[in-house]
């Protein structure tokens, strides 16, 4: 009777064991299977953040090379540089272009949408990912619109008497022309837009710039 028993147990135990191993083994692939997923995701989203590394940069040279067109109208404006007609209607061209950036995120999307990204155990890794993405790229984008806006307003209310001059049209009123430039409305609506670019949105550029390469260095480290 106790030879059954012990058998029994034993057999018992054994069946156990198998199922408790063969339980361990399938999460062990499934958890290896989700940080092979993981790190896919994690390389398309360093490809995503070089990118936009690239994008990021052209949009901050092309707002510096805007703003000192911006600061030559203000100096112009202020008699600290003579008036030239020619040289205004270039300068408030160049100052009537806002380019603003919008960063790729599909990347991150399809990660979190996926239900892997929060899953994932590198949690330094997550919260400098999700701070750019839900912070520093949401912020951007929101003040890239506000930006477009000033841009527009200042084309339509400030800079279109100079069409005629830009698009080398007949019977340009230069006198006209010259008078409303120094008037007040053109200056304060120049300064309303430059108020805007710089320093603010190109602050909000630079942090962002910098948010990119954190974690960039983050990804690859952990890739």
């Amino acid at each position: 009777m106790r030879n059954i028993l012990a058998k029994g147990g034993i057999e018992f135990l054994a069946v156990f064991l198998g199922i408790v191993l063969s339980l361990w083994v399938d999460d062990y692939r499934e958890s290896k299977e989700l940080d092979n997923r993981l790190n896919d995701d994690h390389k398309k989203i360093l490809t995503e953040v070089n990118a936009n590394i690239k994008n990021i940069n052209e949009i901050i040279d092309a707002n510096k090379r805007h703003s000192t067109a911006e600061d030559s109208l203000i100096e112009i404006l202020n008699e600290n540089i003579p008036y030239n007609l020619d040289v205004v209607v270039k300068l408030i061209r160049s100052a009537s272009y806002t380019p603003t950036f919008f960063g790729r995120t599909s990347a991150y999307n399809a990660s979190i949408s996926s239900g892997r990204f929060n899953a994932s155990k590198r949690e330094d890794l997550v919260d400098e990912i999700s701070l750019l993405y839900e912070h520093y790229l949401k912020r951007l984008k929101l003040n890239g619109d506000l930006f477009d806006a000033r841009g527009r307003d200042f084309e339509k209310d400030y800079a279109m008497p100079f069409f005629k001059a830009r698009f080398n049209q007949t019977k340009i009123d230069e006198p006209y022309l010259k008078k409303y430039f120094f008037s007040k409305e053109f200056h304060n609506g120049l300064l309303y837009l430059h108020d805007f670019r710089d320093p603010y949105y190109n602050e909000r550029l630079n942090d962002t710039h910098q948010q990119l390469l954190e974690v960039k260095k983050s990804l690859k480290k952990n890739i």
